[in-house]
Order: structure tokens, then sequence, then C-alpha cells
């Protein structure tokens, strides 16, 4: 008798399975010097008292999971509108059980799950082929700023010193988080975090977080990574960041180390300009848009936060993963609306080209865009590490 099939949400007692077959698929050829697990790379996800059984789509043959999809909502605030995002974590199939069409399946079933939930956009880490079946595209935009204490000499002085205490910080340190999440919300796109969750946000990836103080008052954070590397920077404001670059090569002992910044962090942004060796841009992850007038009004949004955008408007007709959308974007001074339309569109895309065009960095179709609508693209869709799944 063939065993029963079950297909849906973990139940929460099968916490200690799930985790188990995690890190069973993942990380089983782990040196064991290093080895790795889930609960120890995302705390923010994989904790107990989190329910990361309720996060998880599973497939069970009787009472042994063979399969399982992480699915991690997020609220985002973007341009002051709410966005709701929905992050893939783990994708996962027992080595028993490959063949089965389970991934397809699983994913398919999360997919659906954000669609119907009313998701704006989904967001995954992962091979572009692999998941673009699901609708995932490269999007987004990240500049990595390469700074060497060379280039800090002939800019600071050979005898610079930051003013900066840094304190490495503990999960007790429950004023500080929340200064660190009050200097996030200060930019115009950013993710809301639980209070509580703050601290093992911080720490995702086996991470250790530090807050920068000046008078006891939070200057800007900085996180280094499991091998001693820059993971994530930011300052406070724009007189704090020269003090944070020269506290982040005290403190890490590095020679040199890569800034990753968000398009919308214009302070640091222009400052970085004037001290970095050198820079690239490269996409911040993969995304799928499941409501593109929503996301791109409030890009848009966004986008107008770090300069005046050019006059004009632009209709587009896209064939979403999540259905067919008509829209007109139009910029009419400060006033920027994105609004259903009939009219003939100025580009009729399907998905994974609507994703390049407003979202990437290069785009055939964009390039024939000779209207001041130009100006617009690509719109800053971003994910700062600790945040990613």
């Amino acid at each position: 008798m063939a065993e029963q099939i079950y297909k849906g949400r973990a139940p929460r007692e099968d916490y200690g399975q799930l985790m188990s077959f995690l890190d069973q698929v993942f990380f089983t050829r782990d040196d064991p010097a290093t080895k790795r697990d889930f609960l120890s790379l995302l705390p923010k996800l994989y904790k107990e008292e989190y329910d990361p059984c309720s996060n998880n789509i599973v497939i069970k043959e009787g009472d042994t999971i063979k399969a399982a999809v992480g699915l991690f909502y997020d609220k985002i605030m973007a341009g002051g509108q709410e966005l709701r995002c929905g992050g893939i974590g783990n994708v996962a199939v027992g080595l028993d059980s490959r063949s089965k069409g389970y991934m397809i399946e699983t994913m398919n079933m999360a997919v659906q799950d954000m669609i119907d939930s009313g998701a704006d956009f989904g967001l995954l880490g992962g091979q572009r082929q692999r998941y673009a079946y699901f609708g995932f595209e490269p999007g987004g935009s990240r500049y990595d700023f390469n700074v060497s204490l060379t280039n800090v000499r002939h800019c600071f002085g050979k005898d610079a010193k930051s003013s900066f205490e840094v304190k490495k910080l503990e999960p007790t340190d429950h004023e500080f988080l929340q200064a660190i999440d009050d200097i996030l919300k200060k930019e115009a796109y950013y993710m809301v975090h639980e209070p509580k969750k703050m601290f093992d946000i911080l720490c995702s990836w086996r991470s250790t977080p530090y807050a920068a103080l000046k008078d006891g008052e939070v200057k800007g954070f900085f996180i280094l990574n499991y091998e001693g590397g820059l993971a994530s920077f930011k300052a406070a404001d724009a007189g704090s960041i020269d003090d944070l670059i020269l506290a982040v090569f005290e403190k890490s002992g590095l020679r040199s180390f890569e800034i990753g910044l968000a398009p919308y962090d214009k302070a640091a942004i222009s400052r970085l300009l004037e001290i970095a060796e050198g820079h690239t841009i490269r996409r911040s992850s993969c995304y799928n848009i499941l409501n593109y007038k929503n996301t791109v009004l409030a890009l848009m949004k966004v986008k107008a936060a770090e300069g005046p955008l050019a006059q004009g408007s632009l209709t587009l007709a896209i064939k979403g993963f999540a259905g067919q959308e008509n829209f007109k974007i139009r910029v009419n001074g400060e006033e920027i609306s994105v609004i259903e339309s009939k009219s003939k569109p100025d580009f009729e895309l399907d998905h994974g080209p609507a994703m390049r065009f407003l979202f990437g960095h290069l785009s055939a179709e964009r390039a024939s865009l000779v209207t001041s609508a130009a100006q617009w693209f690509p719109l800053p869709l971003n994910c700062m590490g600790f945040d990613s799944v």
C-alpha cells in the first residue's frame, strides 16, 4: 500500500525533523571543522520560536519530509508605500526523492501562495536558469566600492584615527539595535524588522555586528562576515562616513575591503566616489515581480527621493508571471502616478524582458527608449545582505 502524500505547510511538531532534513540536504559534505547548519546561518528564520515550520511548504511521504521550500514574508516600505515581499529560502529535495518533480511542485506552490496572498514580488538567491522557470530574474542594483588603507592614507592622512568607539553587539543591546534600525528607516526603501529579531537579523550568515558610537550615540554600524571581511556598512549621516570607514579598518585589521551600497544611499556613494580605488555595479538578487503597478509606483517614489525625475509618460503592456498588466507611468513635476491604462502601449513586454526593462542594468528593449522616461530606469530594487534569504 502506497504511503499517504501530504502537501502543504509543515506541522509545527515537525521542527526537529525539518531542521535535520535541511541540514542533511545542504551540508552533508561540509568539512567537519567548518560544518554549517541552518540555525546558525539564519537564526532570524530558523529558530524554533519563530516557527519556521509554518513558513515551509513541504511534501511528506507518510510521516517523512521529502521536499521543503521556505517561504518567508516581509513588509517593505518604499517611497512611503508598503510592499509585500515573499522571500524564498531553503529549496530542498531529499537525495532519495530526486526526479519525482518535488522541487517543481513545491516551488510552484510557493509562487502561487505569493500570488494568492497579494505579494508584490518574490525574492531569492540562486542560479538564474534554475529559478527562471518560476518567474525569477536577476535584477536590482548594488554598488560595490573597493577601499584600501592606501586610499585612506592619501585621503585622510597617515595618522588618521576614528573618533568612534566600536562595540560588538550582544542580544541584550536593545537600545543600540533599535538605533540601528532607525538609521535604516531613514532611507526611502527599507525592510520592516521585528524588534525581537533585530540581533538575529544582523547575525545572518554567521556574521558579527558592531555599533559605532560617539558619546554613547550610534553613528553607524558595520557587520563582519564569518571570514572577517566586511558584509554590511551603514553610516547614520554623511558626516559619519569617514569615521566609520576608519573604524572598520581599525576593528577588522583588514588592509582593504569592499563596501556594498544600495543605489539610494546617495551620501555614501558620493563620498566613496572620492575615496575608493574603484567600483562595480552588479545585481542585488533575483526577483519575480507579481504586481508591477504597485512595485513600479513605489520604486518611482524611491527614485524621486534620489533626485529630480524627468517629466514625461510611458505606457507599458506586460504579460507578467501573475497575469496581464497595462499601465501608464507619469511624472508631472513632483507628482508621480502609475495607473491602469487602455491606451496603445509604448512597449509590449513579456515577463523576463519587462524585468530587465524596469530593474536591469541593461535591456535590449530599453535601449530604444529615447524619451525623457529613459532617465527613470533602472528602478532601485535592492536587498541588504542581512535581509536576504
